[in-house]
Order: structure tokens, then C-alpha cells, then sequence
């Protein structure tokens, strides 16, 4: 998966932990095309299934929005040096933990397996209504949250790692 593709992935996951919670979700880009993304709050099974849900679908984005433009150096027109990762941003001790945290973590398809077999394990029938159920709340948060998937994913695209939601709001 490309860099792009993968900042709307973990964008999805972030900005979807925080519509779902409403508070902070992290989202990070790793070296070697990875990526991951946690709220700062537990959630419920639901809600992080539906979380889940959301990063593989929030790449099709990448369809009707391109990556941000990279500026190119001021001397000499050069390209750019690598985008920023994790592990090229952080100290050493927390670029590791996270990144073991990262080698670690369950692939979104195998989190959502195991939430639509939980507590129905001996009615495969149910399994499959309950994956179109989550599919289908996923695709409405992104219908909803499309355009802040997107400028989260660009700021993580540039920076390596963000925070959502991109502003704090005024306390009014």
C-alpha cells in the first residue's frame, strides 16, 4: 500500500475513534508501509468494530483525492528528502515501543472477524449480517466525516504522525 493510500487507512481509524468517543485518537506512519492508529479512550466491541471498519474502506478515498504536493527545496529544485516516519521523528525508546506495538496488533480483517462471531460462534448465519451491519455504519461515518478523513490524512501524509481532531475546539 502506498503512502498515501495508508495515511487514509489510519485517518479513517482516527477520525472515527474520535466521532465514535469523542476524544483524541492518534495516528501514526511507521517505516516499512505501516501504520496504526488508537483512541485515548477504551471503546466499546461496537464501536471499535466499527472503527475497524473504517480504515480498509476510507482507502477508496485515495480515488477521488490526491496525496498533498511535496515542496520541492528551495536550492536547486531537488526533490525532497523521505517524508517523515515515526521512527525518523520520535526518540529511539518511543519509536521502538510503538513500533512493537504495531508488530503486535491484530490485522483489522481478523478484529472484525472475531466481532461478528463473538457470544453467535455456533450460528455462522449471523455472522454475515453482522459484517454488513458494521460494514454498513462505516461507510455512513465516512460518508459523514469524508472531508476530515481526508485533512487528516493529508497532515499525516506530511508529518508522519497526528492528532485528531486537527484543532481544539473553543470552548464557547
Amino acid at each position: 500500500m502506498n503512502r498515501w493510500t495508508l495515511s487514509l487507512h489510519e485517518a479513517g481509524h482516527a477520525v472515527a475513534a474520535w466521532a465514535l468517543t469523542g476524544t483524541r485518537a492518534i495516528a501514526t506512519l511507521h517505516d516499512g508501509a505501516a501504520g496504526a492508529a488508537w483512541p485515548l479512550e477504551e471503546m466499546n466491541p461496537t464501536d471499535r468494530a466499527i472503527m475497524t471498519a473504517v480504515g480498509p474502506l476510507a482507502e477508496t478515498l485515495a480515488h477521488r483525492y490526491s496525496a498533498p504536493e511535496i515542496a520541492r527545496q528551495l536550492a536547486g529544485d531537488t526533490p525532497p528528502r523521505a517524508l517523515p516516519t515515526v521512527e525518523t521523528i520520535a526518540t529511539v525508546e518511543t519509536a521502538a515501543e510503538l513500533r512493537s506495538v504495531v508488530v503486535r496488533g491484530v490485522p483489522d480483517h481478523v478484529v472484525l472477524a472475531r466481532f461478528c462471531i463473538a457470544g453467535v460462534e455456533h450460528q455462522p448465519e449471523r455472522w454475515a449480517r453482522r459484517h454488513a451491519w458494521v460494514q454498513s455504519l462505516a461507510e455512513r461515518l465516512i460518508r459523514s466525516h469524508e472531508k476530515s478523513i481526508v485533512e487528516v490524512a493529508r497532515v499525516l501524509y506530511l508529518r508522519g504522525v497526528v492528532s485528531v481532531p486537527l484543532e481544539e475546539r473553543n470552548a464557547s
